[in-house]
């Protein structure tokens, strides 16, 4: 049985034992899924009528914001998430470019 799986598994066959995800595409998925999420509230707050709901969702949304820092956190120590930091020259380009669409 276990060769035939390993010969199922060469040829590209399904073995009957699902899909492996690794850890980075699980850590990926929930953090994708979480920043869906936090659209999906932000629309909610806008759209709410009621004053209590509101409130209700704006607290949601700030948990949702915490998680999201969680998972990216895990995710820049695994090595899964690099950020490389701008330089003082980017930062200049940057600021420019938004104090001239301001004017």
């Amino acid at each position: 049985m276990v060769q035939a799986n390993q010969q199922n598994q060469q040829q590209g066959q399904p073995t009957g034992q699902g899909t492996q995800f690794a850890d980075q595409d699980i850590l990926q998925l929930a953090l994708n899924e979480s920043k869906h999420m936090a659209e999906a509230i932000n629309s909610y707050i806008l759209e709410a009528t009621s004053e209590q709901l509101r409130r209700d969702y704006m607290t949601v949304l700030g948990d949702i914001f915490n998680q999201q820092k969680q998972i990216f956190d895990v995710m820049q120590q695994k090595g899964f998430y690099n950020v490389e930091n701008a330089s003082a020259q980017q930062i200049s380009k940057a600021q420019s470019k938004f104090n001239n669409q301001m004017q």
